[in-house]
């Protein structure tokens, strides 16, 4: 999810920006003092999220509420609680008392992904996000290595971690119509960027990757090797 960061306080700009890197779950593409500031980068960077302080200069976070009642999700950041009843009539999905813990930080976030929840949007921007252990991971489309979905669980397996999921998780078929993955058969994909060699029917992979090789038939294999040469 992208995201900005609205606040005058410099201390809570660098807070929230380490924690949204720590979490890895957000890009963020801006921080500014005032909502004034923000209008172009809100209008220009497809904004998921905005995390936006109450009391600053020139625009306050209330004024921005009543004047744009906006479209995307809010996430009102405040060192006072008698504005959290104000906020919420505007349909913000969360508030956040400062000082801020990363702990109520990353509930936040999670609320958050869980409201902007579409799998088709988010294969769009090349990346979606799963629940496991009761925490949210974004696995990006460029890292994935390989897909195998012809079990009981879907198997993702990516350049830094394995993935076991529930088979209700990630949509098989939009991610097979992404142009950077070959189905090499029903239920499994191959991301062909990751494809180091193919040898004898064996597709080969980084040694650093989680997975280190696939057999393929032969049909299949030299389908690869034409993908690869178009790369």
């Amino acid at each position: 999810m992208n995201c900005i960061i609205i606040d005058d306080d410099p201390i809570i700009l660098k807070q929230l920006s380490t924690f949204i890197y720590k979490s890895d779950l957000l890009n963020v593409k801006g921080m500014y003092n005032n909502p004034v500031q923000a209008f172009d980068a809100i209008q220009n960077n497809n904004i998921d999220l905005i995390f936006l302080d109450i009391e600053m200069p020139e625009m306050s976070g209330l004024e921005y509420l009543e004047e744009y009642k906006t479209k995307y999700q809010i996430i009102v950041v405040s060192g006072d609680r008698k504005y959290a009843l104000d906020t919420f009539q505007f349909g913000v999905t969360d508030y956040l008392l400062k000082p801020i813990e990363y702990s109520r930080f990353l509930k936040s976030v999670y609320r958050s992904i869980e409201r902007n929840n579409n799998f088709m949007l988010d294969i769009e921007k090349k990346r979606f996000f799963v629940k496991t252990n009761d925490e949210f991971q974004r696995i990006k489309l460029n890292d994935i290595v390989y897909i195998d979905c012809s079990g009981n669980n879907h198997i993702i397996f990516t350049r830094k971690k394995t993935y076991k999921l529930k088979n209700d998780i990630i949509d098989f078929d939009i991610i097979a119509s992404n142009n950077g993955f070959f189905n090499i058969d029903s239920r499994k994909l191959v991301n062909i960027e990751m494809i180091v060699d193919v040898k004898e029917g064996n597709l080969l992979f980084d040694d650093d990757y989680h997975v280190d090789s696939l057999t393929v038939p032969r049909k299949i294999e030299e389908e690869i090797l034409k993908r690869m040469q178009q790369r």
